[in-house]
């Protein structure tokens, strides 16, 4: 599995990917399915590992699917994001006077955690670490990571689509939805979790899926769980438990679980 730290984004898993990764992947192989895909793709941080003929993932945030399209076709990134021009293109993007990957360039690499404008500029600076004050350039380090990603993201069809668009067939499907009772992204748009629950229920009657939260309905199973350490602000962190979902009347869990 590559070691590369990928993009960061809100709600990322790439502190866990390592954990499943090896579930989804065990599935695509005995299953040998037509696609895989993921509806909630955000930066990658688990699609870039599966290995899989074809591979597609989706977002609605338009500006976050420009960017990704854009490193995969071997696009350059901004060298330098100064707060000055994040302020200028926070203010006028929903115009439409810039290209997407522009908009994501900048609201999701140069802002704090990952995102987007609603995140604030992340300026570079002083930070306390256990051998005294270690001093980061956050845009840097985001660009870096995510020209370092790239490679691992070639081959995948990046489109922007709400999840519900969907018919999946005989696919298996990782899902990784804006948790419950839990701070939005842009273009979040409301989501309904009742309605991506429903939806679940009847996509894993055809499909194979799993699906990341940290609570679920009764009729679902949990079968991995981990705590893990997440940010919170710019001055906090908290732990909290990653799980990972199926349906328990649907056919991940009639070949696995039964």
């Amino acid at each position: 599995m590559n070691g590369v730290n990928v993009i960061k984004y809100l709600g990322s898993k790439s502190r866990i990917a390592k954990d499943i990764v090896p579930i989804i992947q065990r599935c695509i192989d005995d299953v040998q399915p037509v696609a895989y895909l993921e509806p909630f793709v955000g930066g990658g941080n688990v699609i870039d590992k599966i290995i899989c003929p074809k591979k597609i993932g989706t977002d609605i945030n338009p500006y976050l699917i420009g960017l990704l399209n854009h490193v995969v076709a071997d696009g350059e990134l901004l060298n330098e994001v100064p707060r000055e021009l994040y302020n200028e293109v926070k203010s006028r993007y929903k115009t439409g006077c810039y290209d997407d990957w522009y908009v994501g360039n900048i609201a999701f690499l140069a802002s704090f955690n990952g995102k987007g404008f609603v995140g604030g500029f992340a300026k570079a600076g002083y930070e306390k670490t256990k051998n005294g004050l270690k001093y980061r350039d956050y845009y840097k380090e985001a660009k870096r990571n995510l020209e370092k990603q790239a490679p691992n993201l070639r081959g995948t069809f990046f489109v922007c689509r709400d999840y519900r668009s969907f018919t999946p067939h005989e696919m298996v499907v990782y899902c990784d939805p804006p948790y419950n009772n839990t701070a939005g992204y842009d273009n979040e748009g409301g989501f309904s979790h009742e309605e991506f629950w429903q939806t679940i229920r009847e996509w894993s009657m055809d499909n194979y899926i799993l699906v990341s939260e940290q609570t679920a309905p009764d009729d679902f199973d949990c079968i991995w769980e981990k705590s893990v350490l997440r940010s919170v602000n710019a001055s906090g962190k908290s732990r909290a438990t990653e799980k990972l979902f199926t349906y328990n009347k649907g056919k991940y869990a009639e070949k696995y679980l039964r």
